[in-house]
């Protein structure tokens, strides 16, 4: 099982949808944050700033972690790619915060090395779904 877990997670493809990740954690922050300052409801806000950090994400996953041709059916199919991860993200931070009283700023990174890996394992399902693979591989 651990060979199975290596070969999964630990090589070229992951590490660059991490980093991926990360830029696009920031460019949403910093969408977010410019909502905001421009009068946006902070639920609103979060939304939009998350719809919009999809499209840079979308872009760079399919560039650099999954060297496929971009296409709408891809592209539409992509943000369901993310909905396992929050469903699990949500459900941990429930348990932690409200069944067993961790701060929700720290529940909320404790879920992270589970969000992360799942949110990988879906979008590469999608994206081998859906993503027509070009010819860099």
């Amino acid at each position: 099982m651990w060979e199975k877990i290596k070969e999964k997670f630990f090589n070229k493809k992951f590490l660059t949808f991490g980093i991926i990740g990360a830029f696009n954690t920031v460019f949403c922050l910093l969408v977010n944050r410019g909502l905001i300052a421009l009068g946006t409801e902070v639920g609103v806000a979060s939304i939009l700033s998350d719809a919009i950090a999809m499209i840079p994400s979308y872009i760079l996953n399919m560039h650099f972690t999954y060297h496929s041709k971009m296409s709408w059916q891809s592209f539409v199919t992509f943000p369901l790619s993310y909905v396992p991860g929050w469903i699990i993200s949500f459900v941990i931070v429930e348990i932690l915060s409200r069944g067993l009283g961790v701060p929700e700023q720290w529940a909320k990174l404790v879920s992270v090395p589970i969000y992360i890996p799942v949110n990988f394992l879906c979008m590469s399902f999608i994206v081998g779904t859906f993503g027509r693979k070009s010819e860099k591989e």
